[in-house]
């Protein structure tokens, strides 16, 4: 079943917070880690693969791998699985818990042709064991959540991909950004959530390299508030979407500068429908303002703000956010019934 369910916490802070909170000293777990590993196992193809927010990670920070012509693919491990042709090169599997079912099988799969590595948080796991190179992050994640795992995963991506691409990026500064972020994003996106504590349906906006951010916001929103969260492509979300907002519905945008002029059209549309507006570095009804350094960059810089945001949106809603409600018997019978024993 899912990762050992976490003590019971009833009021801020959850362990949720402590996971954001700690999420500096994990991250120079993390370079140390990094920086001290030997790269010559990664050949192309390179694949990332992983489930939820494991994958999010590799696709947010290796993301600027589609600045090259490399041959890379981000492919979640159930369709890695089931529906991609084996080939050689490297895989990189992710997953916080190192036994993640779908990650496993395909990672056992893919092993009789192409050289596998694990990275994950945990030692003498099933991912620890069948992977080819085993890259241990020695951080426990306390929250259901995994806010911490994800910065630490997202960083190891980046620094496989750098090694893979040889391209100049400098991962120190990032980290370093990443910290300050945690430090000063926590009081405003408190303040903010409590604003908007009223929302019962969110969509998270984003494009290009922000739109796996959408998708890992959405997710964190969904596990820590309970309430319905959509991670979409930006325009994707004006076909359709539109019919379903109205005056208890919240919009977050993810903005940079190629879709800055669609991310206004969409502000200024939801104002005549009564929609509220969240942006990161745009002009919605409330505004976020990250360092903007590379637009395949900035990604992973993005989350922090919106991690407090789903926090504090669960502690205004009077929601646990660490336990995803496996402490109701209905929902860990269901947990059980997807990850047997052993399998998450």
């Amino acid at each position: 079943m899912t990762d050992i369910i976490p003590e019971k916490r009833n009021k801020h802070p959850y362990f949720m917070y402590d996971m954001m909170r700690e999420t500096p000293e994990s991250l120079d777990i993390t370079r140390n880690v990094m920086e001290n590993l030997d790269y010559s196992f990664l050949n192309s193809p390179l694949i990332f693969t992983g489930n939820g927010t494991a994958y999010h990670a590799a696709q947010i920070g290796a993301g600027f791998l589609k600045k090259t012509n490399l041959d890379y693919k981000f492919i979640q491990s159930y369709e890695l699985l089931n529906y991609e042709l084996p080939s050689h090169g490297t895989l990189i599997g992710i997953s916080n818990s190192g036994k993640t079912k779908s990650s496993i099988d395909s990672m056992i799969y893919f092993k009789k042709y192409a050289y596998v590595a694990g990275i994950t948080h945990y030692k003498d796991t099933p991912m620890d064991k069948i992977s080819d190179k085993s890259i241990i992050i020695d951080s426990d994640d306390k929250s259901l959540c995994n806010t911490k795992s994800f910065f630490d995963n997202a960083i190891a991506s980046m620094y496989i991909a750098k090694n893979y691409s040889h391209l100049d990026i400098n991962i120190n500064k990032i980290i370093d950004i990443i910290k300050d972020l945690i430090k000063t994003m926590d009081d405003k996106m408190h303040k903010i959530a409590k604003e908007l504590s009223y929302v019962n349906a969110i969509f998270v906006l984003g494009a290009g390299p922000e739109y796996p951010v959408a998708r890992e916001v959405a997710q964190k929103l969904k596990e820590s508030t309970h309430i319905n969260s959509e991670g979409i492509e930006l325009e994707e979300f004006n076909h359709g979407c539109t019919s379903i907002i109205d005056d208890k519905s919240l919009l977050i945008i993810l903005n940079n500068k190629t879709v800055s002029p669609r991310q206004k059209d969409i502000v200024n549309a939801c104002k005549v429908v009564k929609t509220k507006t969240l942006t990161v570095n745009g002009d919605g009804d409330f505004n976020i303002n990250t360092p903007e350094l590379d637009e395949y960059l900035d990604p992973v810089l993005n989350i922090v703000p919106l991690y407090y945001f789903a926090y504090y949106l669960a502690v205004e809603k009077n929601v646990n956010p660490d336990l995803l409600r496996f402490d109701e018997t209905a929902y860990h019978d269901f947990d059980s019934i997807i990850f047997p024993p052993g399998a998450h």
